[in-house]
């Protein structure tokens, strides 16, 4: 009986080791190991030599060529496009929702998608050697609503950012633990509600037991709030993202809060965080049609940088009016900022909309856009927009939109555009800053 067993246990163990013996074979013929070259927009003399295994992205990442990419690798922004001529392998299911047919036919891959396995031919666009990294140092990180930060850094010194006001940058967040218990959400100094202006919501939705761990390097994606006069710094309004709220036991799922906005939330003052930039096509044309810009939540952010630039910058005389929405008095910022310009410029209105106003807000109703004595409108502020303007507007497609907010809100503005038949030249919105 023994010497079956022992028979049966060569057996299986001579198979076994055939079997690895095939793999590794068939590994050597099939995917290169050591180093392989990639050929950048037909640059023979100055190959990327680098060790096969990794992503595209990555591996022009660690070369200092930095494609765009919002989700930070996971396939799902279709930002970090470029054509693979030779290396590229086959079109993944990953990739199809993503990708054109035309684009298919063309080459065009999302680089975070494919894997460096043997020499490649790429090309990418010749802006993207103009995005750069820098490890720059936090000036200022004051919350301006309940769950919405002023994120503010400084790049090192003589060194600026270049950028068209509407760009993005990348934040890098490395394997880190954040404790909301540790999270200081006052508001400025300057604010008159004081710095517990905002704990009453943290405590009453339970967010100091939360904690966030990331155990590898990622980035994220945000909009910045500044515009390009602004110097060296970068402005960006960044939301607090929590678990799903489990509704069956009345708390938050044991999902890991947002990587990115928890980190960024934990940062104080001297701080040193990593960022790359510029990215974005969320731009201003530069033509003389009328301009409306919609804006909810962190979605302000894209919104400040082109309506400074616009008229601090620029001194636009094109008509333009912005329309921000938000639940109350307490999720609105920036609106000193707002009313100073549309004191100053006539061509400019600024209108509120609040969806949910407290009682101490003691909101009083506009009744029209001309109402000097009111304060804003109700409801959502799409439905704002429709009701108080484009149904009394007398061509509502010849305007230029820009907006950004949460997604129900540019779903609910997307569907706003079509159904009031404005060509989709003329609608422009920014996925990254809501």
């Amino acid at each position: 009986m023994s010497s079956v067993i022992i028979t049966s246990v060569v057996a299986f163990s001579v198979v076994i080791l055939l079997l690895v013996l095939i793999l590794l074979y068939a590994q050597s013929k099939l995917v290169q190991s050591g180093d392989v070259k990639i050929i950048v927009n037909g640059d023979e003399a100055n190959p990327i030599v680098t060790p096969a295994g990794s992503t595209l992205l990555n591996t022009l990442s660690g070369e200092k060529v930095f494609l765009p990419s919002a989700c930070g690798g996971g396939g799902t922004c279709a930002m970090c496009k470029c054509t693979i001529s030779e290396g590229g392998g086959d079109v993944l299911p990953t990739e199809v929702g993503h990708l054109s047919r035309a684009e298919q036919k063309e080459g065009v891959r999302l680089s975070c998608q494919v894997k460096v396995k043997s020499d490649m031919r790429i090309e990418i666009p010749e802006e993207i050697f103009g995005i750069k990294k820098w490890e720059c140092e936090v000036v200022s990180n004051w919350n301006v609503a309940s769950f919405i930060k002023e994120f503010v850094v400084r790049l090192p010194e003589g060194e600026t950012l270049d950028f068209e006001a509407g760009g993005y940058i990348q934040v890098d967040v490395p394997p880190v633990v954040c404790d909301f218990k540790d999270m200081n959400i006052e508001p400025h100094p300057d604010d008159p509600a004081g710095p517990e202006k905002f704990k009453g919501d943290w405590d009453k939705f339970g967010l100091w037991d939360l904690k966030m761990v990331n155990n590898e390097e990622i980035f994220r994606a945000y909009s910045m709030a500044n515009h390009p006069a602004e110097g060296n710094i970068v402005m960006l309004n960044i939301r607090i993202a929590t678990p799903p709220w489990d509704r069956a036991n009345n708390k938050w799922m044991d999902v890991n809060p947002g990587i990115c906005s928890s980190y960024v939330f934990t940062r104080n003052p001297g701080d040193k965080v990593t960022i790359s930039g510029p990215y974005g096509e969320f731009f201003i044309k530069p033509t003389d049609a009328e301009m409306l810009y919609i804006g909810g939540g962190a979605g302000m952010a894209p919104m400040r940088s082109h309506l400074f630039h616009l008229f601090h910058t620029l001194k636009t005389g094109r008509k333009v009016s912005y329309w921000y929405g938000g639940r109350s008095k307490r999720e609105l910022f920036y609106l000193d900022d707002f009313e100073k310009i549309e004191k100053e410029f006539p061509n400019f209105k600024f209108h509120l909309v609040l969806s949910e106003p407290m009682e101490e807000d003691n909101w009083t109703e506009k009744k029209d856009v001309n109402d000097t004595e009111g304060d804003g409108f109700l409801g959502f502020v799409h439905q704002a927009v429709i009701d108080q303007y484009l149904s009394k507007h007398d061509a509502p497609e010849e305007i230029e939109f820009y907006f950004c907010g949460p997604p129900m809100m540019n779903a609910a503005v997307l569907k706003m555009c079509d159904d009031w038949g404005v060509p989709d030249e003329n609608v422009s919105f920014d996925d990254f800053g809501g």
